[in-house]
């Protein structure tokens, strides 16, 4: 038998956050990859760029670090970027075996573009939201970042660190 479709408003069982979370995050990826793929970049480029934008002349080690990600799938995007001209290797002076990874002036200018790009795709996202709301939405979305990042249950919590304080607060 089909499992019924739940209708728009209907009480929401737990276990439906996590779903509709992931399938956000998947529609957001999938937007993103979209608009950056139109000024030129795939998905997680832009990544690797902002983290340069923040802090020039990293190791692919440290970028891969600040992504969470590992070291190879960075080398290779360093590859893909250096060869388009946004990036450039170089050998650091305090140990020749060690490059440092650096925007060129044409990746600099492509951090606008980036910008733009999250925008739109943003904007996309939050269509039709009240500013209150999206700011709401952000605490909640934080305080559930806050608990993943904090050990399993220590079995009391701090009453302002609750979600429902975070998001009273954001009001």
């Amino acid at each position: 038998m089909a499992k019924k479709k739940k209708n728009k408003g209907e009480a929401r069982t737990s276990g439906d956050l996590l779903v509709a979370v992931n399938q956000v995050a998947r529609s957001s990826r999938t937007a993103l990859s979209r608009n950056l793929l139109d000024i030129g970049l795939y998905a997680g480029q832009d990544g690797l760029m902002l983290v340069l934008d923040r802090e020039d002349g990293l190791t692919p080690g440290a970028i891969a670090a600040q992504l969470g990600v590992k070291a190879p799938t960075i080398t290779r995007s360093i590859s893909r970027l250096s060869a388009q001209g946004l990036v450039r290797r170089e050998n650091s002076a305090d140990d020749r075996r060690q490059s440092l990874v650096y925007l060129t002036d044409l990746g600099r200018e492509k951090i606008k573009a980036i910008s733009r790009a999250q925008k739109a795709t943003e904007k996309q996202a939050l269509a039709g939201f009240k500013k209150k709301d999206v700011k709401q939405l952000i605490a909640l979305l934080e305080a559930i970042e806050a608990n993943f990042a904090e050990p399993v249950n220590k079995g009391t919590s701090d009453a302002g660190n609750t979600p429902d304080a975070i998001a009273d607060a954001a009001q």
